[in-house]
This record gives C-alpha cells, structure tokens and sequence, in this order.
C-alpha cells in the first residue's frame, strides 16, 4: 500500500471513530431514545452513515433497541465501561472513604450532598449522599456538569496551577447552564482568586435554577484538590445566614476527608 493510501485509510478510521463517539453523545438524559433520522439530524450526518455505525454499536453492546418504537438506546455496555471508571483503586478510596463524612454532613444539615472529581473543564459527581427533602436536585453518580458553573467545579479550577487552569481556559467558549453562570473568563479568574482566599466555593443558581451549592476542596498531602464535596440548597431553604453556616459545615468536612486519607496534620 502507498503511503498516501495508507494516510487516507488512516484518517477515515479516526473519522468513523470520531463520527460513532458522537452518536453515543446524541443521547441525553432528555433524549433517552433517538431514531436514525432524529440522530442524523443533531449531528448533521447522512442518514445512511448513522445507520451504519448504530448497527456496529448495537452489535458491540453500546446501543439497544426499542422493540415498541424502534428507536435506539444507550447500551449496557456502558454502564459496564462505567462501573470500570469508578472502580479505578484511586477513585474508590476517595469515595469509599468520604461516604460516613458526606453522610454525617448530610444528616447534620438536612440537604443533599456530593463528591465530584475534575475531568478536563467537566465535573463528575461520584457519590451523593442525603435525600427524603420536599425540594431538592435529580442529579445523578456518574453525571457531568461544566466545571465553572458549579461551586464544585469551580473550588475544583480554583487549586489547579496556573499553567493547568490556563491549558483548559484555552480549550474555546465557556458553557452556561442558567443566565446566572460565569461564562467570562476574566470573572472567572476574579472568581477562583476569591475561593482560593475564603477556602470554598458559592453556586448561586448557576448549575440549577433555584438551587445553591456551597462546596470545598478535599486535598492530598501535598495541597493538591483532588475530589471537592458540596451541599446543594433550595434558596428558599439557603439565606445568607445558612450560607455561612453550611460553608462552616462542609469545609470541616472536606478537612476531615482530607486528613484522614492522608494523614494531614
């Protein structure tokens, strides 16, 4: 084979590879089934190549389909990818050893709270703890919000290097979940100066209309943010009183958690 041929069959599999990424990614906690035609659509893509690539995905695992309306589904497969993800030894320590803190904290003040790595300019939760309220948040273990529209993401960018923080600023536009999110980067970076002074991080519906989240880094023995926690608030539940007393709370917690994973005196 010819070099030039070799490049070319080189670059369609990275496409297809590309192109089939972007089929899983259709998918949506808003969209749970999508037929061909409605998945050619979102990714402007011909018809004719997506049912190509669903039926590779439904043969691999990664696609189902819905014999009442013949719309495709995420696959088991993935949940099985997943399940991997968080077993990772590093991950599990994090969450196995923070859940009775998180669940301490979540009894003491009566809301929900979360744990959440740093991926890239995303947040993934790991574990949630606490429930039962009459208003409240549907979030998911395993979900994954921009990093500067949450407290957590945001406490999570604020103990990055300044080399680090700048290589993900420079990936393109910041996202917006509500009209209340920081998606400038300057007010960003005045932001994350701020947390880094006053030790956490306030979500004023940023993430969620109606919802604020107070949230704190949890950090190796080297002061490095691995893992942040949070506590997730109704406003009407979350005036400027409880703000600072829930920040009180789940800042000890996070030093708990950090002290206890690594010994930090």
């Amino acid at each position: 084979m010819r070099n030039g041929d070799s490049t070319r069959e080189r670059v369609s599999s990275l496409l297809s590879v590309s192109k089939a990424l972007k089929v899983l990614e259709a998918f949506t906690s808003d969209r749970p089934e999508l037929g061909s035609t409605e998945i050619a659509n979102i990714l402007q893509l011909n018809k004719s190549t997506v049912s190509r690539i669903v039926t590779t995905l439904m043969s691999h695992g990664y696609l189902g389909k819905s014999p009442v309306n013949n719309k495709y589904y995420l696959g088991w497969k993935l949940v099985d990818l997943c399940h991997r993800v968080l077993s990772r030894h590093d991950l599990y320590d994090i969450s196995d050893h923070a859940a009775p803190f998180m669940e301490k904290l979540a009894a003491e003040i009566g809301e929900i709270v979360h744990l959440a790595i740093l991926d890239k300019r995303h947040i993934v939760t790991l574990k949630k703890k606490g429930g039962g309220q009459t208003l409240t948040v549907d979030t998911k273990v395993g979900g994954r919000t921009p990093a500067n529209c949450s407290a957590l993401g945001r406490v999570l960018l604020a103990w990055l290097s300044q080399k680090e923080l700048m290589n993900l600023l420079a990936l393109g536009p910041l996202e917006t979940c509500t009209p209340n999110t920081i998606d400038d980067v300057s007010t960003l970076l005045k932001e994350l100066e701020q947390i880094r002074k006053q030790g956490f991080a306030f979500d004023d519906e940023e993430s969620f209309l109606g919802i604020r989240c107070v949230a704190a880094p949890i950090r190796d023995d080297t002061g490095k943010a691995i893992a942040a926690i949070s506590a997730t608030v109704p406003r009407q539940r979350m005036g400027e009183e409880r703000i600072e007393e829930i920040s009180k709370h789940v800042i000890e917690t996070a030093r708990l958690i950090s002290e206890g994973m690594y010994m930090i005196p």
